[in-house]
Parts: C-alpha cells; structure tokens; sequence
C-alpha cells in the first residue's frame, strides 16, 4: 500500500481515494471510500489507453459483462465510468493476500486447503459461466484468499459468452490472458468456451500444490508450446488433488469436466472456520490492521497526504521485527519477466511476440549524451550484462538462449555466440580471473572456457523444491568474491558449489518460491542477501540461515539487490520505482529512498570504488547517483530503448555498458565519475 501523491485524483466518480493498492500493465489500482463508508478497489485505466477508442468499446463491454456476476465467490462490480476522460472500474473491496501471494509468504498447499481451493475456484466459475460468461484470465493473482474462503476477481478481460462480436475488439497481433495459465485453445486464437476457464483452474491448482505452473517454461513462445502439446507434469500432486485435476487439463475442451462435475470430483469437505494454513490467516489478519491504521487518520476518518507518509512509514518500519503485517494488502505489482508477461494487476494483454507493453514515459528529463557503440545482433532481450574483471571482455545473456561476448576494444562480436539452452536464459557471470563464465538458465549452471568456449564439467543442477528431489530453473549464478564458492539461486532453494571444484557444500533454503531473484554475495563472502518480496534477508554462507532482522523499506516486490564492494552498503530496487541503500551491519536505511524512475528498476551496479550507483528501469533511463551525497549524477541517459534491462560498470569505471531490447550499449561515463 503506498500513499497518494499531491497530483493523485483526491475523488474518482463518488470514490473518495485513500491509498495505492498497487500498479499493472493496464493502470493502477487505489483503495476508496465510497459516500456510504465501504471501501472499494477502483482500478483506473492507464492514461496511454484513455485515448484508445477501441479500448474503450471493449472496457464498456466488459463493465456491463462484469456487472453480471454476484456470489460468494466473486468480488461484484458495483460501479463504473467508462467514458470518464480517465476510465475506471469500482469493485467490492476484499481483504486478503492473493494466492500468488500467499504462496511465496507462507508456502505451497498440502492436501486438505488445495481440494478447499480447487472446490472453491469450480463454485466462482459456476457463477460466472450461469452469467453467460468466461473469466479468460484465471491465475494465481486473481484469486484472493479470504477468511471464509476464496474470492475470483479482475474480469477486465472477460467476455460474454454469447457476444456475436465481442472477439473481434481484441487488439490485432494480441492474446489476452495469462500465457502459464491459457487453455490450448486460447493460446492458439480460437473461439473459447467456458471449458477453457476450466483448464486455467487445473493450471491454478498445480501452481498452488507445486509452486509453479504446469507448462512454465524459460521463455513465452516455448510455455505456449507446452500449454498446447506438452503432457503436464503431475507426479508430485496429493493423489486425490491428480486425480480432479488431470481431467481439467485435457487438451480437447469436450474432454474436461464442467465446474459442477468438477465439485463432484472433489468431494464433500469437512466445515472449516479457519480454511487455510495459519499462516495465510495470519496475513489476512494483518492486511485488516494495515487498513485499520489506514482508516485511523484525523481527517474525515482517513489520513491526508502528509498522515499518509506517516502511514507509510509506520507499515515499513525499518528496524521493526519482519512479521506479516509490513506486507502490502495486495500484491498487485509484479512482473513475469522470465515468461515476458505484462505486469499483474488488472487486465492484462500479451503480446504475440512475448514482449512486455512499453512503460509510459513521464517527466524525462533530456540528455545529449549519445552510446559510443551499439552492440546488435541478438535476437531478443538483452537481460544482464557483466565486464571480465579487467574490462576487456563484455558478456551478454539474451532469450534467445545464446551467450555472446564482445571485445571492448574493438567493440564486436568475440567469436560465435555460445548456445547455452534451446530456451531463453538470463544471468552470466565471469569467474574471479575471467577464465571462465557461468551461465544460469532452465537446464541448471553450466560453466564455459572462455577462450575455446566450450562446456567445462558437467551441468549443475539446482533441487526444485526441498520436498521435490528433481532439478527446475536457474534465475541468476554468481561467484563470492574471493572466488572460492559459486552459488545460483533455483525456484525456493539457492544452491552453493566450490567453484573450482564444482563439490557440492550446502544450500539455502527458503521454504517458498523466490522466482526471478538474484544472488548477491557480500564482500566478505560470508553473507547473502536474498528478496523475499518487498522485504530483503540476510544469509550466512556457513550456517545456511537467516540472520538478524529483515530489511524492510520498500513498498513492491524486489528486483534487483547489489552488494558495494566492501560488503557494508545494499543497494535494492524493485516494483516501487525507487532505490533504496541499506548499512547491513546496521541492519537500517541510509537516508531516503532514491527517486528519479518512473516504471520498475530492473539492474543495479556499484562501481569498483562503491562511490557510483548506477540504476536501469523499464522506463527507458539509467541513472547514476553519487552514494554519499545521495544525489544524481548528471541527465539519466536515455533514448536508445524503451527499457533497460541491466547495467554494469567497466574500464576503471569510465564505461558503462546497458542491456535492452535487441540490443546492449556502451557509453563513457568517465565526465561524471570522481576520482
């Protein structure tokens, strides 16, 4: 929850706004109160789509489709304006963390509470489909967990069933939905039919009791192919939750049961007051007191802009205990960057070519400054980028599954680009001398000579799970600094090899799915830093365990986190649009949150001195920032991409090198460094 700044609308239609729930790729979504005292959820549609004519005949559509479907196990539509110079959408406020949530704070579903979900998920879809209607994007973030039971919401994408025309209003070259979550016969643009709402429950389930979908793939183009030909995997499912759910998962619609045979398949449940694991429940709780403070301000019962900051400050408490209650009462801002979705919160439109919707750009101040090389031919997005210890060699990760790296020097391609995976991959780093470079990608860590570039050793492969002995994805590989232990972060365990070894010497586990988060070795070697949503652990190397207090600070979900070189400075950024610098011996903040982007901040580098932060968002601008003033160093450097998707220091510090679409960037920075 995030307080409203001076230029937020203070009322939206009767709505008098209180507070941001959360951002996504179609808007925003802020906490209300209506004339009568309820609250609602007002999701107000991003400026870039007000002026769109077509969107606006699919959201009246979709208003007046909505406003259909009432029950126990839907957030109900009670208001909407879709011909305000800004559209909007006012629906039942419902307390409690979405499933998506719920499973990275408190961890997957056993038995019992996933055949709760499941028979849950069949009632919502038995009240939307009597409506005359198909959800179309059912998904983890679309479900919330309540202390009854569950709740289904955002049908900003659905459509009536029966609409003669309705699906032609989609947008030429789109998909709309989810693509982990679509049914067979969305993902290739056919005609739908509610069974395919069906398919998306038995999707839903498998994340729960799994932690990750049962077509998730290291790139979008390959999910689809699995959501369309691939057998999904279901071994490890409880036997009477596989047995429900594989009929859902057929890949002909008139093979999968309806939502009421799917409530037979489950069976009568035993009553439950309390439905869900205590630590779910404990979230539930926590969001009502995040509300209550909220509420408790002195101005017509709600806080003004400057209760808000203190609001604010009170629910992120940096040296305040981690408990349940710093989370935020929805997870509304995250982004599936490892299957190149649009961020969650709202409807949601995919792209054909897998690519996210470019951020709008607001307030950017211009820059002259021109890259001195362009470092083209890859196929697809530039994730990381990372210098050989002395500069001389650049490294590239790209989707397109190949590791490219380029001569400084000369500025060109070094060599042919080495296939690392059939799918995309995202995190490559050079050893201490810059002899070797480990690459994480869906096969597990490979390590490459960099002169013959061929594979040395074997691949090593991270556990999926603690319970699951099988191997899943690599997010992100990195070398201590002494270079003694290599470590990769998997799905919820971080593994730790000796590095010249490849011998196994431990793992963190952390008990929940951690996807797309990043390693970051203190200088010491000694210590970890790990996100945990919006809040950032601690590890101990030797112990394998969690130590001290969290550091809480941030508003969204953590992308990015990076040691300085001494080890006694983080730096972190993520969903919030800010960057945050942390003494961890102190285990507290460094003066305020650094602002200056405006979308999510995607990379993250100190220099070699630690004295320059550099910092690369999905709104198109990198900026360096003086560590001690906490001020920014010169114009962010802009212009050449839509967004910027990694960043690091190289040449003595005077060169900076950015990752993009297609593309990398060098720039000499050498005007702006101090030395």
């Amino acid at each position: 929850m995030r307080p409203l700044q001076t230029s937020d609308p203070s009322l939206i239609g009767q709505y008098r706004t209180l507070a941001e729930l959360g951002r996504g790729g179609m808007g925003r979504v802020l906490l209300g109160g209506g004339p009568d005292g309820r609250l609602v959820a007002v999701k107000l549609v991003g400026e870039e789509f007000a002026d769109d004519q077509r969107f606006r005949v699919r959201f009246r559509r979709e208003v007046s489709a909505s406003r259909k479907v009432a029950g126990a196990y839907t957030a109900a539509v009670i208001d909407a304006d879709p011909d305000a110079p800004t559209p909007w959408l006012a629906s039942v406020y419902v307390p409690g963390p979405s499933l998506r949530e719920a499973i990275g704070a408190a961890g997957v579903l056993a038995e019992e509470p996933a055949l709760r979900l499941t028979a849950g998920l069949a009632s919502a879809l038995v009240e939307v489909h009597r409506a005359g209607l198909i959800h179309r994007d059912l998904k983890p973030s679309n479900v919330l967990l309540t202390d009854d039971g569950l709740r289904v919401i955002d049908f900003g994408i659905a459509r009536a069933g029966e609409t003669e025309e309705g699906t032609q209003v989609t947008r030429t070259g789109a998909l709309v939905g989810t693509p982990g979550f679509m049914s067979p016969e969305q993902a290739l643009g056919r005609p739908l039919t509610p069974a395919s709402d069906v398919f998306s429950l038995g999707s839903v389930v498998v994340c729960a009791c799994l932690g990750r979908g049962p077509f998730n793939a290291g790139s979008t183009p390959k999910t689809l192919h699995n959501v369309i030909n691939a057998a999904p995997a279901l071994d490890a499912l409880p036997r009477r939750v596989r047995d429900v759910v594989a009929a859902c998962l057929a890949k002909d619609p008139a093979d999968r049961p309806t939502p009421e045979r799917v409530l037979e398949a489950v069976g009568e449940l035993v009553p439950a007051s309390r439905p869900w694991p205590v630590a779910v429940h404990d979230l539930i709780t926590a969001q009502h007191a995040e509300v209550d403070r909220l509420l408790s301000g002195p101005q017509h019962g709600g806080p003004g802009p400057g209760d808000m900051a203190t609001v604010a400050n009170t629910m992120t408490d940096p040296v305040a205990p981690p408990a349940p209650s710093r989370r935020r009462v929805l997870q509304l801002a995250g982004g599936g960057a490892l299957l190149g979705m649009a961020a969650i919160g709202g409807a949601v439109a995919w792209t054909a070519q897998g690519e996210d919707p470019p951020a709008k750009k607001r307030g950017r101040a211009a820059t002259v400054r021109k890259p001195v090389a362009e470092l083209s031919g890859h196929a697809g997005t530039v994730a990381t980028v990372r210098f050989t210890p002395i500069g001389d060699l650049l490294a590239t990760t790209c989707d397109d599954g190949k590791l490219r790296l380029w001569d400084v020097a000369s500025r060109r391609l070094s060599g042919e680009p080495i296939t690392v995976s059939s799918k995309s991959f995202r995190s490559a780093v050079f050893d201490r001398v810059g002899d070797q470079v480990a690459t994480a990608s869906e096969d597990g860590v490979k390590l490459w000579d960099v002169k013959t570039r061929r594979q040395v050793g074997k691949t090593l492969t991270v556990r999926l799970m603690e319970v699951i002995d099988s191997p899943g994805p690599v997010f992100d590989v990195a070398y201590s600094p002494d270079g003694k232990t290599l470590g990769a972060m998997g799905t919820s365990i971080m593994q730790l090899w000796e590095a010249d070894s490849g011998k196994p010497i431990g793992r963190l586990n952390f008990g929940s799915p951690r996807l797309l988060a990043p390693v970051a070795f203190s200088g010491d070697g000694r210590s970890l830093a790990v996100p945990n949503d919006q809040h950032v652990e601690v590890w101990d190397v030797a112990s394998h365990k969690a130590v001290g207090q969290s550091l809480l600070g941030h508003t969204a979900a953590l992308a990015c986190v990076v040691f300085s070189p001494d080890g006694r400075t983080l730096a972190t950024g993520g969903w919030d649009t800010t960057v945050r610098l942390w003494d961890v011996p102190e285990r507290r903040p460094i003066g305020q949150p650094l602002r200056g982007h405006s979308h999510v901040i995607q990379g993250l580098a100190f220099s070699s001195d630690g004295r320059t932060l550099a910092s690369a968002s999905n709104d198109g601008t990198v900026r360096l920032w003086d560590v001690a003033a906490q001020k920014p160093l010169g114009q962010p450097i802009s212009g050449t991409a839509k967004s910027y998707t990694g960043v690091a220091f190289g040449r003595e510090d005077r060169m900076l090198a950015t990752g993009g679409a297609k593309a990398a960037w060098l720039w000499d920075i050498s005007d702006l460094i101090r030395r």
